[in-house]
């Protein structure tokens, strides 16, 4: 039996340098190009494996921060299963 492997390669996008992907979010929200942010939430992890976590926004509260990561994980599986 055999299987039919199939490679999936991910792009990037540019998004690798996390100044210039962060700036480039900035300069979107600034032109409109993405609508105002009412809860943000980020998450980074540096060189020493140390993980900061981020929540902004208008409505943001510890609540809506947590339910944001959830619904941002979701999206992001979404997004990677669909190129497949």
């Amino acid at each position: 039996m055999s299987a039919d492997l199939k490679v999936v390669q991910f792009e990037r996008e540019g998004w690798r340098d996390a100044i210039q992907a962060l700036e480039k979010i900035i300069a979107q929200l600034k032109s409109g190009e993405l609508s105002p942010c009412e809860i943000g939430a980020l998450a980074m992890m540096g060189e020493s494996g140390e993980v900061e976590i981020f929540g902004f926004g208008p409505k943001a509260d510890d609540l809506q921060v947590l339910a944001m990561f959830r619904l941002g994980e979701a999206s992001w599986m979404d997004a990677v299963f669909a190129r497949e």
